[in-house]
């Protein structure tokens, strides 16, 4: 059996620079992904120790949402998703304060259900050697075009 080999994260996703945490996908299926991150000082959420505090669980689990999102799009559009908006997060728990700099974080999310709308619903797990270290659900909206942010700006202006 072949490897799959999958694009980078920064390919699929809007985060650039110091806010991208994934390095790696791992797996993928039509309603989940598997990323992984190493913890790394100097990213946009670091503190000063260069450790991520527990409460970046959801953002990291949002940017595996995006990975998946974008390899959805290149597969049907032929490019990564324009944008993907989080807007909210439920029952998020960690039992850590903080992931450790060097550490090696999975990240699992699975859509538990969507709608015609581009409205979704996520559970992500971390898990940190094996164990479960900070779960969460997620809600998310996956516009289907740019068309949407263009219509927003416009009422604003």
């Amino acid at each position: 059996m072949n490897p799959v080999h999958f694009p980078r994260p920064g390919e699929l996703i809007r985060h650039r620079d110091d806010a991208a945490l994934l390095d790696e996908i791992c797996r993928e299926d039509e309603r989940s992904l598997e990323a992984r991150v190493v913890v790394r000082p100097g990213t946009a959420y670091s503190n000063g120790a260069g450790h991520l505090p527990a409460w970046v669980g959801p953002e990291i689990m949002a940017q595996a949402i995006s990975a998946l999102s974008g390899l959805r799009s290149l597969r049907q559009r032929g490019r990564p998703a324009a944008i993907g908006l989080l807007l909210g997060v439920r029952s998020y728990r960690a039992a850590v304060e903080e992931f450790r700099s060097g550490e090696v974080l999975d990240i699992e999310v699975v859509e538990s259900s969507e709608d015609e709308y581009g409205m979704a619903v996520f559970d992500g797990r971390i898990r940190r050697a094996g164990k479960v270290v900070a779960t969460g659900m997620l809600t998310v909206f996956q516009p289907p075009d740019d068309s949407f942010l263009e219509q927003e700006f416009a009422r604003d202006a």
